[in-house]
């Protein structure tokens, strides 16, 4: 009775480069679809005795990149899927996968194209699930076969190559080694003459030698590069070359030369020789798919699996934690958010109490890795059950300075973080300076533009009012956005400052956001602003900064808008002074419901964040105006979706727990702001820090540079006019009363 042919099946190896690479490429390409994707891995001819080949794949092996096989292998294209739950992966139809396969590969059988490459007769499935937030993945190798008819057979038992060939083995090796290295083809065939010459040639000759064959002028073999280390079985690649021999040649019997290696030489010793008996295929026979699933680790057919996160540096894992949680963001809620951009982005904090923790925390979960608290104050006992970055170990000895303990504690949070404390006061108009005093407040002034210069966000996070306002005119000064927030006792106010004037930047301090619109949103933004008034008329109508130079220089690069933003103190008609004077200490403190500050700190990052991801950056215009409604509808009508993936960014957010509302509005920049205005930025580049002492010192000069000084006195002209007018009008009442007792009496 012949003896059934069986085949060693493939042995899986899966490198370490690759697991990674599959996370990344499924967050960034794949997303939450499962394939297939193209594969492309390698196989080895056995090397070692006790060692089969093995089936290689790596992060190479992936569509992103460009594969190669390994040295003395051969390739392997394959099909990856990567299942979103562990429950798709078992509950997977492997079956129609390994049909898919083998109707390829029967195609490429009959059209002839696996005679020119047979490695078209190896395909893997690879099936996979990765939980990216554990580092553990799950995996499943298939390397489907085409079943004949009836089985393959040995006519005789298999023996070495050397006991086939015997003087001739040596020759025969040589030859084939050579033919494989120079092909890159894991099946050739090999005729031997009678006089012991030795050729290799491609499969393609195969009908040609056959002729040969027959005429007596040499023996002719197939063989093939063979994966397997077992004495009695060669490896599975052999399995679908058989099946072409017998459904394409219509040879009935074979001679197979099965090659393995030792020191990356064909080894007659080990290599195999065998005489296969193939059966005849009906007509339209069509061979049914085995899937050739690979065992797990018990032994079973089953998934495998990988456990990476044990290996790897803490510090990398949470840094690939935080930036997963921002990718998976991307797959169906905002395909178009630039998760780097925001983390990229570099943020100076001015206050580090409720506020500036709450700001703080939100920014990590942003994935912001460059985060800078200026604080002059240490922690307080009161401190650690409002502020979330502090402990009772804080308080202790007089208090840790606030902003290093905050930095600290950022980065036990998450160790990338890049945290700095800076223990700094921040100069404030209307609070008196001594002369001593003068020399370190200008120390303070140039460590606070440097810092401001040295990022690209500012959040004004203090308690006080004045201590915004240099804060305020060096972020308009140096094009840095501003985000300011502010709490009352159950109300809170979140609000961006308008972008610069850039006819008055240097080209240094342009806005990195500001890059621009797209040109049909830009065409439809500046006809939006067609029609209105002239820029000079409208800001003097609306008391608005409408500087000389009409449209084009009001508005940021790449947005064309009727006029910018407000600042925290576009409002004001004063100049800031001290709040604290003559204030008990419940009006000095913020002293506010425990919840707002966590409101209005996150809702300052993700106004920041709505900021980052606008296409006009810092000049976008508030949500709600006609000129964001004109941005979207261009971006529609241009097919290029939403013009802001997080959604138009308001320009001031206000909110009450008391009634449990919130509203957004905005407001135009005010002309004669006290810390906005083209004036006052103008002086300040002009003058440097003689004019910042003299505005410090005396806060009124604001007032007398900006106008408000003239203002404030044609305001009383008019009251007095107004109150002058109504005596006459009372007087005259009074006398007409009068003349008409004189007539009543002399009746």
């Amino acid at each position: 009775m012949a003896t059934i042919l069986q085949f060693a099946p493939l042995q899986s190896k899966v490198d370490v480069t690759f697991w990674s690479a599959l996370g990344d490429f499924k967050l960034h390409n794949m997303k939450l679809e499962e394939g297939p994707q193209p594969l492309q891995g390698s196989w080895t001819p056995s090397n070692h005795a006790e060692l089969p080949g093995v089936l290689t794949v790596s992060a190479a092996s992936l569509p992103s990149a460009t594969a190669a096989p390994a040295a003395g292998g051969f390739t392997a294209a394959g099909d990856l899927y990567v299942l979103n739950t562990q429950e798709r992966l078992l509950q997977f139809d492997r079956r129609a996968a390994a049909a898919e396969v083998g109707r390829r590969m029967w195609e490429a059988i009959q059209t002839g194209l696996a005679e020119r490459d047979p490695g078209q007769l190896l395909h893997v499935v690879l099936l996979a699930f990765c939980d990216l937030k554990h580092y553990k993945y799950r995996f499943w190798f298939g390397v489907p076969a085409l079943q004949p008819s009836q089985p393959f057979t040995l006519a005789a038992p298999p023996v070495s190559l050397l006991q086939a060939l015997g003087q001739h083995a040596a020759a025969v090796a040589d030859a084939c080694s050579e033919h494989a290295a120079a092909a890159g083809q894991p099946a050739w065939l090999v005729t031997m003459g009678s006089g012991g010459e030795v050729a290799a040639a491609p499969l393609t000759e195969w009908q040609c030698l056959q002729q040969g064959e027959e005429r007596g002028e040499h023996q002719l073999y197939l063989a093939v590069a063979d994966s397997s280390n077992l004495a009695d079985h060669p490896g599975w690649p052999l399995r679908n070359l058989l099946l072409l021999v017998a459904a394409r040649w219509r040879c009935r019997s074979l001679r197979v030369l099965c090659l393995r290696q030792r020191q990356l030489r064909t080894d007659p010793a080990d290599s195999l020789a065998l005489t296969v008996q193939l059966p005849e295929l009906p007509p339209g026979f069509s061979p049914a798919p085995l899937g050739g699933w690979e065992a797990n680790e018990r032994g079973r057919v089953g998934p495998r699996a990988a456990d990476l996160g044990p290996s790897m540096d803490p510090r990398q894992l949470a840094a690939a934690a935080v930036d997963l949680n921002l990718r998976l963001m991307r797959w169906r809620a905002a395909p178009t958010l630039d998760v780097g951009a925001i983390a990229a982005t570099r943020c100076l904090l001015l206050g580090a109490g409720t506020l500036g923790c709450a700001v703080a925390r939100t920014l990590l979960g942003w994935g912001v890795r460059h985060i800078t608290l200026l604080d002059n104050s240490r922690v307080a006992y009161s401190n650690p059950v409002r502020q979330s970055l502090y402990c009772f170990e804080d308080c202790l000895d007089g208090g840790k300075p606030k902003a290093q303990a905050a930095a600290d504690a950022l980065t036990r949070v998450f160790p990338g973080v890049v945290a700095r404390g800076v223990q700094l006061s921040i100069p404030m108009p209307g609070h008196p300076l001594a002369q001593a005093e003068l020399e370190q407040v200008q120390a303070d002034i140039e460590a606070l533009e440097a810092l401001v210069q040295e990022h690209d966000v500012v959040f004004l996070l203090m308690d006080t009012r004045e201590s915004r306002w240099l804060p305020t005119l060096l972020c308009a000064a140096h094009g840095r956005l501003a985000i300011n927030a502010a709490l009352g006792f159950d109300g809170f106010m979140v609000m961006r400052h308008g972008a610069p004037v850039p006819a008055e930047l240097p080209a240094a301090a342009q806005l990195p956001a500001s890059a621009g619109l797209p040109a049909a949103a830009e065409a439809a933004a500046e006809g939006a602003a067609e029609g209105a008034a002239a820029p000079e008329e409208a800001g003097a109508a609306a008391g608005t900064d409408a500087p000389a130079g009409g449209a084009a220089a009001a508005r940021a690069p790449g947005l064309a808008a009727s006029g910018r933003l407000g600042c925290y103190f576009c409002n004001d008609v004063v100049a800031p002074l001290d709040s604290t004077l003559d204030r008990s200490l419940d009006q000095q403190c913020t002293v506010a419901r425990p919840g707002l500050s966590a409101i209005a700190g996150s809702l300052a990052v993700e106004l920041m964040a709505a900021v980052l991801q606008h296409p006009a950056g810092a000049a976008a215009p508030a949500a709600g105006t006609p000129a964001a409604a004109a941005v979207a509808q261009a971006a529609a009508a241009a097919g290029e979706g939403e013009a802001a993936p997080l959604g138009d960014a308001p320009h001031m957010i206000r909110g009450q727990l008391g009634g449990f509302s919130q509203m957004c509005m905005s407001g135009q920049a005010f002309r004669q702001c006290t810390a906005c205005s083209e004036a006052v930025v103008r002086e300040y580049r002009r003058r440097g820090h003689a004019f910042l002492l003299q505005a410090l010192t005396n806060p009124k000069h604001l007032e007398d540079l900006t106008g408000l000084t003239e203002l404030h006195r044609s305001s009383e002209a008019a009251l007095e006019a107004w109150a002058s007018s109504d005596d006459d009008e009372e007087e005259a009442q009074v006398a007409s009363a009068a003349g008409g007792d004189d007539d009543w009496h002399a009746l």
